[in-house]
């Protein structure tokens, strides 16, 4: 079955992904980090045991956010290794045309020694039988 999608194709569709989610991401944590500013801010308005409430939790918010960096690490790699496999499914993909190209040359010109043998075995009942070969070594006497 046969999609469509070559493997450079598919590489570059995941590094699109892999991209975007990884600026959603990024926006996602600016969000975030701004709305525990705020809190901070009301916080040190509110002063007392709101004030330190609200930072403690703020600061659960901005440990928590430092998981960003880790995430973007990995998305690295991850877009790392689909680069290298796209690159190297491209590559394989041109050897592999390549040397298709060269088995339909040596089938068409029967350069090769074994051009004939190119399209497989015989067909069943294409094949020369078992007793039509010992007859022609019966006639060599």
């Amino acid at each position: 079955m046969k999609s469509g999608v070559t493997g450079s194709d598919a590489a570059a569709r995941a590094l699109s992904e892999i991209t975007a989610a990884d600026t959603e991401l990024q926006d996602a944590f600016d969000r975030v980090l701004e709305a525990a500013e705020s809190l901070m801010d009301t916080g040190d308005a509110a002063g007392g045991t709101v004030a330190d409430a609200i930072a403690a939790a703020t600061g659960s918010i901005f440990e928590a956010a430092a998981m960003r960096d880790i995430v973007g690490q990995r998305l690295s790699a991850i877009r790392e290794s689909v680069e290298l496999l796209g690159s190297s499914t491209a590559s394989a993909l041109e050897t592999n045309r390549d040397k298709a190209r060269e088995i339909e040359e040596k089938r068409g010109d029967g350069s090769a020694s074994e051009s004939r043998l190119l399209n497989g075995p015989q067909l069943p009942g294409a094949a020369t039988s078992q007793a039509e070969v010992d007859a022609l070594f019966d006639n060599i006497d």
